[in-house]
């Protein structure tokens, strides 16, 4: 367990970058975004709804008392969602990145030949990778996101109290802050469980390709897929990677949808406040669970990970 831990470790500050820097950067864009908007509105001299001191329609209309707690509550958790999909695209392109060169780099740069004189099986070693890019990046990520959300909170309750709006009941109260970071993390354990064929995929590439990862990664299931196309009329390729696609899609997607369902059914009002995303069928966590193309696609990532550490440990270091 020890030495799992250390190769964690290892992982970790060999992509510190990767995965905590950029997750911070993304956090600090997001909050100075929140601050210009906020200088605007203090200094706006557009006629709109005001409250208090100063112009706030463009704030969810929260300190606007003609608006009903049913559409501040939707409004401002639906806003707190919502962050996690830049931050979760953000670390979509990171582990493409990092599954694609995470193997090949330690055969390119020669340092796999230390690793193997160590007591430390490729069993721990690409297993470790997984865990970091599939356990680890995305926890921290997710706490970003959280920590975002908290600060952004906290300068809009500032915002409210110079315009002597009672921050708890126009905000807080609305905001269930704890239920979305939880549903926050859900989704994104879950789309990461959609995304295995995909780590599977390029890690399986990485150990094995000696040149262009990312051409050896990228054209041949292009030209599988033109190639079924123009022989047998068929697409169950395309199809296929496009199920796992649009799995980690409405596993993002599927919390935004309880808010949605769950305002529909306090609130009259749902066709012309909120798109009813149910109409377009996203399954719930619970019907993920249970469908076929899901657990394929684990099995599929599985042994893909598996080949991965077959061939880093039979592979030909020589470049």
């Amino acid at each position: 367990m020890n030495t799992f831990i250390t190769l964690l470790k290892r992982e970790y500050w060999e992509s510190k970058t990767s995965f905590f820097w950029v997750p911070l950067i993304v956090a600090g864009i997001g909050i100075f975004g929140t601050i210009l908007a906020l200088s605007v509105l203090t200094v706006s001299d557009i006629d709109a709804a005001e409250f208090g001191t100063h112009d706030v329609g463009n704030l969810f209309k929260l300190y606007d008392v003609s608006v009903s707690d049913e559409v501040k509550s939707f409004g401002t958790q639906a806003f707190l969602y919502s962050a996690l999909y830049s931050f979760y695209f953000v670390l979509a392109i990171i582990g493409f990145f990092y599954c694609l060169g995470t193997l090949y780099d330690d055969r390119k740069d020669k340092s796999i030949l230390f690793w193997k004189s160590m007591p430390v099986s490729d069993s721990q070693t690409v297993l470790s990778k997984v865990v970091a890019i599939g356990l680890l990046a995305p926890f921290i990520f997710w706490a970003v996101t959280v920590l975002s959300n908290f600060i952004i909170m906290l300068l809009v309750t500032i915002f409210a109290w110079i315009s002597d709006v009672n921050a708890w009941s126009a905000l807080w109260a609305h905001s269930s802050f704890f239920k979305i970071a939880w549903y926050q993390l859900v989704a994104t354990y879950m789309a990461m469980l959609w995304a295995v064929p995909f780590i599977g995929y390029l890690l399986l590439v990485s150990s094995w390709t000696k040149k262009v990862p990312f051409l050896v990664a990228t054209v041949p299931p292009v030209l599988v897929i033109i190639t079924e196309g123009m022989i047998f009329n068929t697409g169950y390729v395309a199809k296929f990677l496009g199920q796992k696609l649009f799995g980690v899609f409405q596993a993002m997607i599927a919390p935004f949808n309880q808010l949605t369902t769950d305002y529909a059914q306090k609130s009259e009002r749902i066709e012309s406040d909120v798109p009813v995303l149910g109409e377009l069928e996203f399954m719930t966590y619970s019907q993920q669970l249970t469908d076929v193309g899901f657990w394929v696609g684990l099995i599929l990532g599985a042994a893909m990970i598996f080949g991965a550490i077959y061939i880093r440990r039979f592979r030909d270091e020589a470049f």
